[in-house]
């Protein structure tokens, strides 16, 4: 059967998408599972959910897991995630809820169908895109104090920190599905960067860290 994954800010509506989508399967309530995970899902969560997926549905035709993964997931988890969502049992729906698509790895991505919904900041202009892009493909020949100013000048709050970081993960993410679907083959370090910022990422928004110093730590590795 079919994955999705569906990103949204607003969880309700993220929420009701996914119902919709198994109302359009005629899956009954019975046979819907979901799944909310309060901190960011682990590999040990991975295995509880791939218990629940070969289960049998017990109304319905069709049986749907929603995973409600708003704080995101470990790489470990999403690699594991991996072969599940690529190949999940003939009679299961998966939905996975996510804030943004720039919480999972592009090899997420192209297993999922997915959907977005009001997800205003992956939506900026090309002028803005092309100085982000012009950003990542300077880091790895710029020198220590050029990487710690541009902490400083990205670093100035968290939610500004938040909303950058968001935006160098989509625009990177995006250069590697291009180069997948190209089919030219792509460097193995970029995935390893859009790893370290997509973790970079969620201990700023997960944690009490200083942004600043969060992403300076982040440029000094790439």
């Amino acid at each position: 059967m079919q994955s999705f994954l569906i990103s949204s800010k607003d969880r309700e509506e993220a929420f009701k998408k996914a119902g919709s989508l198994c109302s359009k399967n005629k899956i009954d309530k019975i046979d819907i599972d979901s799944i909310n995970f309060e901190k960011s899902v682990g590999i040990e969560d991975v295995r509880i959910i791939q218990k629940k997926i070969y289960l049998k549905p017990i109304k319905s035709e069709t049986k749907a897991i929603i995973l409600k993964a708003y704080n995101g997931l470990t790489i470990e988890a999403q690699n594991a995630l991996l072969k599940i969502l690529e190949e999940p049992p003939n009679n299961t729906i998966i939905l996975l809820l996510v804030e943004t698509g720039s919480q999972v790895l592009p090899t997420i991505l192209s297993r999922c169908k997915n959907i977005t919904i009001d997800d205003k900041r992956e939506k900026f202009g090309e002028l803005e895109g092309n100085q982000i892009a012009e950003v990542l493909s300077s880091l790895s020949t710029s020198g220590v104090g050029k990487r710690l100013r541009l902490a400083q000048d990205f670093g100035k709050s968290r939610e500004e920190t938040i909303v950058w970081l968001e935006k160098m993960i989509i625009i990177l993410r995006k250069k590697i599905i291009e180069e997948i679907n190209k089919d030219t083959g792509f460097e193995q370090n970029k995935i390893k960067i859009l790893q370290k910022m997509q973790n970079t990422y969620t201990i700023i928004k997960t944690t009490n860290v200083n942004q600043r110093f969060a992403l300076e730590n982040l440029f000094l590795s790439i």
